[in-house]
């Protein structure tokens, strides 16, 4: 059975760990494109609670997974 990925999903799991906007989320793309459907428009990356959503274009990522990607600031 394959995870649905909607907001609902992507908030809780934001809240459940604790997550700031020192990282960002990576999804399999057809998770990511469920999300970021808006008619014909194409969006690269999604903001949920301060915390970028981008889609997996590496083939990293499982579907109905989320990566977390910590982000290093010089």
């Amino acid at each position: 059975m394959k995870k649905n990925i909607d907001l609902a999903t992507i908030k809780n799991f934001i809240l459940t760990n604790a997550l700031n906007e020192n990282v960002m989320l990576m999804l399999h793309p057809s998770n990511f494109a469920k999300l970021a459907k808006t008619g014909t428009k194409t969006i690269k990356s999604l903001c949920v609670n301060g915390i970028n959503i981008i889609a997996d274009n590496n083939g990293e990522v499982s579907e109905g997974e989320i990566d977390v990607l910590e982000i290093k600031f010089n």
